[in-house]
């Protein structure tokens, strides 16, 4: 079984930055508040919805769901009405690349 080194943030370059508990306690509740689901490591497909979405690059659910309209970034249909999706890693590669900019 894996040793357990406790709470850490991975960086883009795979680097470890170990975290105290109070550190983790503060970023799970921030994240919380803005809407943010965490993923383990390892689910590189993690789904959030447009509103996250949204949140994350700073645009509104409906400039990313005219953002999915043009193909600028990537999406999936879930459930039974075939709500909007986009993967995590695809937005936050979008972001990355410093397209994202508000839409009046």
């Amino acid at each position: 079984m894996a040793e357990n080194l406790g709470p850490a943030l991975i960086d883009p370059e795979g680097c470890r930055h170990n975290l105290s508990v109070r550190e983790y306690q503060l970023l799970v509740s921030f994240a919380t508040h803005a809407g943010v689901r965490f993923a383990p490591s390892g689910e590189a497909d993690a789904v959030i919805t447009t509103g996250q979405a949204a949140d994350i690059l700073g645009v509104s659910r409906r400039t990313v769901t005219r953002m999915l309209d043009r193909g600028e970034l990537p999406g999936i249909r879930l459930g039974l009405n075939h709500h909007r999706s986009v993967r995590l890693a695809d937005v936050l590669a979008f972001k990355d690349r410093g397209v994202a900019s508000r839409e009046s």
